[in-house]
């Protein structure tokens, strides 16, 4: 082959892939990805884990999030959840106290472990989310 009909060919492949890549651009483009939200009190399946969120409160002391957790022996209940308010994400704290969900909270092996998560004060709540294995759930006062 000449050169001219081989420049010709690779000006031409490379219309076809940058027509195909627009093409797939305005395909993602309208793609519609809902997140659910649930209520307080309902019950979800995160990968292995059941996880509920029984009451969501602002004290004295911080944000507060009364959770229950079974399916998964040796979880760490505090581990993996987070708190949306005020614009920011928020990691829970880890101080150990009566009810409150530490780094020695674990999820028995038969029925379910049921303590309290504590972020920081805020104003406006959002969500309180839960994340495990690749998936989210958030539950929304």
């Amino acid at each position: 082959m000449k050169t001219r009909t081989l420049l010709l060919l690779s000006v031409a492949c490379g219309l076809v892939i940058l027509v195909a890549g627009g093409l797939k651009l305005l395909q993602v483009a309208t793609d519609r990805t809902e997140v659910q939200v649930l209520s307080i009190g309902q019950t979800s399946r995160i990968g292995d884990m059941t996880v509920r969120v029984d009451a969501l409160d602002v004290g004295s002391e911080g944000t507060e999030a009364r959770i229950a957790m079974s399916g998964v022996p040796g979880a760490i209940a505090v581990t993996g959840w987070r708190l949306l308010g005020d614009g920011e994400v928020v990691e829970p704290f880890t101080t150990v106290g009566d009810g409150l969900c530490d780094a020695r909270t674990e999820v028995p092996e038969a029925g379910e472990v049921v303590c309290t998560v504590r972020f920081t004060s805020v104003e406006t709540i959002q969500a309180v989310a839960y994340t495990r294995a690749g998936e989210q759930r958030q539950w929304a006062p």
